[in-house]
């Protein structure tokens, strides 16, 4: 049976999981940090047609609203299960590389008229208290919405959370905290993070059968 219970009956895989566990929070310490220093960089200018054809508005509440709860709401659920969990902490890392990676090589600078994003979690826990202007290629906010979704195996919830991500796409458009590129290029990162978490829970450690 694919339950917690099961899992800590087996001392090996327990470990691995738990390995698994700690990479993945220092993994998220590791690109906090790297996301204070990207402020301090300069970057190119970038300029948006459809981002200067309106004035911003500030959707700071709904954005944090409508990311915040359908992640943790999911992944409530996904970590239910040690093979889901799995899946769920190599997603986290991949995500965390990958986002380095874009965000160390696509240096823009921030949308002229930026309303910055007032989200108080994200600003305490992983902002060092501020508030991020130059997190920009790709949008981290859509990505991480659609990436719950891909992790769920029910359809509803699934469609539910596109929509999520949909509309979270199209509020930090509107709030100039993205250019419209970052937020067209997230389902994509979201998709490729997706395949290569699949790929990397299959050896670590295969738990379909934790029974067995």
């Amino acid at each position: 049976m694919d339950s917690w219970s099961s899992l800590f009956k087996l001392r090996k895989k327990t470990l691995l999981v738990g390995l698994l566990f700690v990479l993945c929070l220092i993994a998220l310490r590791l690109f906090s940090v790297f996301l204070i220093w990207n402020e301090t960089r300069s970057g190119y200018p970038y300029t948006d047609s459809i981002l200067d054809s309106f004035t911003p508005i500030d959707l700071s509440v709904p954005i944090a609203i409508m990311t915040n709860v359908p992640i943790f709401g999911a992944l409530a659920l996904l970590l239910r299960r040690p093979s889901t969990a799995v899946l769920v902490f190599w997603t986290v890392i991949i995500m965390c590389i990958v986002r380095s990676a874009t965000l160390y090589f696509v240096v823009l600078e921030p949308p002229q008229r930026l309303i910055p994003l007032d989200d108080s979690f994200l600003i305490n826990v992983f902002y060092g208290g501020t508030s991020l202007r130059r997190d920009l290629f790709f949008s981290g906010h859509t990505a991480n919405v659609m990436m719950v979704s891909l992790l769920q195996t029910n359809k509803t919830a699934r469609y539910l959370l596109l929509a999520c991500a949909a509309a979270v796409g199209v509020m930090v458009i509107l709030q100039h905290v993205h250019y419209v590129i970052d937020v067209i290029a997230a389902p994509f990162f979201a998709l490729l993070v997706f395949k290569m978490s699949q790929r990397a829970a299959q050896f670590f450690p295969a738990l379909e059968h934790i029974s067995a």
